[in-house]
């Protein structure tokens, strides 16, 4: 018969990780088991992010959540622990007709505390001279993609990268140092509905009844019935596929993204773009989001390598269901060579000549497409937590807390965010959601 435990979390992803840490952290007494479908924990999306940090957004509730996980993860780091950060920022390069699209949202996020610095025309260019601002009008290619003419650049210098495996290893291990147990290749099945007054009659629970969620159904490592307390159901885009079925909506919607990487240790022009002193003491080229369909450009100095993709829109197809295999996904080089590149070697022509990527792969974001704020909402002894939007790993921290709190203190409980913020339970639910959405979303 299996073990019964006081919570069971599904998903070992970080943000399953976090959750199952603060958890542990907070109720060490309770018994709690992480499972998880991969062989490893962070093997799924986690393992396949763009793997930035950034506190800029224009919703309050955004700027809560990721300003106190980056201040979190800075102490970590900061404590001895690897999480591969690096505060390179994060350069926005726009039209003119974008800054001033973009200019309220500028001055709402300074409003909010949020350091920002405008870069003109001409500081832009002597920071970056291998940016190409300007398109001349005989130009065909630029004239027929559409290409604007550079009008300058707005930077965050609070922003950066880390390891998103690293920081799931931190939560994975200490997690485990307190006592918590994790299964891996085991699939959770189904959720267990019964009633919560069982009267042992077949066809339980009746609708009657008032029903509970008892645990799920393994299979794998540990088969049958693991029953809990409470279970946390944070497995990202794959929550659906376990809350629709019992009649809960999962509020997410995934969304393929690829990345490719391009190599520069042959290249000294590449080399010479990946290291500029314009912008922060590393000496590092900035996370640099270029004009056109968000296409960004991360410099990887340990690897030698960029890391280019572009967040593309309309006509990339929500997933509502995704397959169970991530690997199924693939990054496709057609794609990369019949748009990435294209704009990547119009904005930055150090990039012509390198049309094929040496390295890709694929993933899918969980994207709620309400407001594009992460939630996190309970069900008679079910809690579910998701919708990253593209920005879960920044903010994993103060969803664990968040987490946590719903299971210590219900709806109506306060989490505290690192660094003492109070932030109320039942904003980021569905039965009487406050939150301010998001406008600024890559």
């Amino acid at each position: 018969m299996a073990e019964d435990f006081d919570i069971l979390v599904v998903g070992a992803g970080v943000l399953g990780l976090s959750c199952a840490y603060h958890l542990k952290v907070n109720n060490p007494t309770k018994k709690i088991l992480v499972v998880e479908r991969l062989a490893d924990a962070a093997q799924g999306n986690t393992a396949r992010s763009a793997a930035m940090v950034r506190n800029m957004f224009t919703s309050r509730d955004n700027l809560m959540l990721a300003e106190s996980s980056i201040n979190f993860y800075r102490n970590i780091q900061g404590s001895g622990v690897d999480l591969g950060m690096k505060q390179t920022g994060y350069l926005w390069v726009m039209s003119e007709r974008q800054l001033s699209l973009n200019e309220p949202y500028m001055q709402k996020m300074e409003k909010n505390g949020i350091q920002i610095e405008r870069f003109d025309l001409s500081r832009l260019k002597q920071a970056l001279p291998a940016l190409n601002t300007e398109f001349a009008a005989s130009d065909e290619d630029s004239r027929l993609m559409e290409l604007e003419n550079v009008g300058g650049a707005i930077f965050g210098p609070k922003c950066g990268r880390l390891d998103p495996e690293k920081l799931a290893r931190f939560f994975l291990a200490e997690f485990l140092e307190k006592g918590g147990k994790v299964v891996y290749g085991t699939e959770a099945k189904r959720i267990i509905v019964e009633s919560s007054k069982p009267l042992g009659v077949e066809g339980e629970p009746f609708v009657w009844q008032e029903a509970k969620i008892a645990g799920v159904v393994l299979q794998g490592e540990i088969n049958g019935e693991v029953r809990a307390e409470t279970t946390v159901i944070a497995s990202g885009v794959w929550n659906n596929e376990l809350l629709e079925p019992i009649g809960i909506d999962g509020h997410v919607k995934g969304k393929k993204r690829q990345m490719f990487t391009i190599s520069a240790r042959n290249d000294s022009r590449l080399a010479a773009l990946m290291h500029n002193k314009s912008f922060n003491q590393l000496d590092a080229l900035p996370f640099v989001i270029l004009p056109k369909s968000a296409c960004f450009i991360k410099a990887v100095d340990e690897e030698a390598r960029f890391w280019v993709a572009c967040d593309d829109d309309l006509n990339q197809p929500y997933v509502n269901v995704p397959e169970p295999d991530i690997e199924n996904y693939k990054a496709d080089p057609r794609y990369y060579e019949e748009n990435v590149y294209r704009i990547l070697k119009a904005y930055l022509p150090d990039f012509e000549g390198h049309s094929r990527p040496d390295q890709m792969w694929a993933g899918l974001y969980s994207y709620n497409t309400l407001d594009s704020i992460p939630f996190v909402f309970l069900e008679n002894g079910l809690i579910a937590a998701g919708g990253g939007s593209g920005s879960g790993i920044m903010k994993a921290d103060a969803m664990g807390r968040i987490v946590d709190c719903a299971y210590r203190q219900g709806e109506d409980g306060e989490a505290e965010l690192y660094g003492g913020t109070g932030y109320k339970i039942k904003r980021m639910g569905f039965k009487s959601r406050a939150v301010e959405r998001e406008e600024w979303v890559i």
